[in-house]
């Protein structure tokens, strides 16, 4: 499939779409299996756990297929480091604006309680993004 250009076709859209769900997922599957295993519910954690693992596989396939398209995937490249390392820096400065809209917000709203989570993972995504501009900016070997 390599070189095959998608980008322009309802197939990518639906792959993106496709990834993002089942990482979703897959994310939301791990939480509820520590919900079940707080609960004493061991088998249903085994289950969530397993549709977890099914979903992660899912979408490290459509990610392959839309890297290996050679198309910009949800705005950047990626495949090769260099190009991961900034697409991730790119979401962490997203989810970092994200954090200061929520932490205004809420306190807006008066609920200071999820103001002050805000600014903590505020403070963990500003972390991040320093290692990864450290990383851009020392060229390390890639």
């Amino acid at each position: 499939m390599s070189g095959t250009k998608i980008h322009k076709s309802k197939t990518y859209e639906l792959l993106k779409d496709a990834f993002t769900n089942d990482c979703f997922g897959a994310h939301m599957a791990r939480l509820f299996a520590d919900i079940a295993i707080s609960e004493g519910v061991p088998v249903v954690a085994g289950e969530f756990t397993d549709l977890a693992r099914s979903d992660e596989v899912h979408a490290t396939s459509y990610f392959n297929i839309l890297r290996d398209a050679g198309e910009l995937s949800f705005g950047f490249r990626t495949g090769h480091t260099a190009d991961n390392v900034k697409a991730l820096l790119s979401r962490e400065v997203i989810k970092a604006d994200r954090c200061a809209a929520l932490i205004k917000i809420s306190n807006d709203e008066g609920l200071e309680e999820i103001s002050g989570m805000m600014e903590e993972i505020s403070l963990g995504q500003m972390t991040h993004i320093a290692r990864l501009t450290h990383l851009i900016k020392t060229n390390v070997r890639w």
